[in-house]
C-alpha cells in the first residue's frame, strides 16, 4: 500500500547527549524501514542546539522532535513502533502535507502585477 502524499518532514531539535543521539539514531532507522516497505519518504532535518540557545530551549527540552510541524516528543526517545505509527499517520492521514495552501497577497495596493489576493489549493 503506498500513501498518498510520500513526503514527510522530521524536524529534530537535538543536543550534543546521547539522549539526543539515539533519537537521531531512531529515526534514521524507522525512516528507512518505511522507505521500503511503504515507499514514504521521510525528509529528517537534524539541528543542533547549544545550551545558551536564543530560541530558549534548554536542555530537559531536547531531544524535540516535530512531524510535519507538530511536535510529538520533548525531552525524551519515542520507541521505534511510535515513531512508525506517527509518521504513517501523517503520511497517510489528514495530517499530511499534501495539501499545501498558497496565498498570493499584494504587498502595496497600487502594484500592477498583484492588485488582488488570490487563494490556491
Amino acid at each position: 500500500m503506498r500513501a498518498n502524499n510520500q513526503h514527510v518532514e522530521v524536524i529534530m531539535y537535538l543536543g550534543f547527549d546521547e539522549k539526543s543521539e539515539k533519537a537521531l539514531e531512531t529515526i534514521w532507522k524507522v525512516a528507512q524501514k518505511i522507505l521500503e516497505e511503504y515507499g514514504v519518504w521521510v525528509e529528517i532535518t537534524p539541528i543542533h542546539v547549544w545550551v545558551h540557545d536564543p530560541m530558549g530551549i534548554t536542555i530537559p527540552d531536547l531531544p524535540r522532535i516535530e512531524v510535519n510541524g507538530k511536535v510529538i516528543a520533548i525531552g525524551r526517545v519515542p520507541s521505534e513502533e511510535e515513531l512508525r505509527e506517527i509518521i504513517l499517520t501523517r503520511a497517510y492521514g489528514k495530517e499530511s502535507t499534501s495539501q499545501e495552501v498558497y496565498i498570493l497577497a499584494a504587498v502595496q495596493r497600487r502594484d500592477p502585477i498583484f492588485e488582488d489576493g488570490v487563494l490556491c489549493q
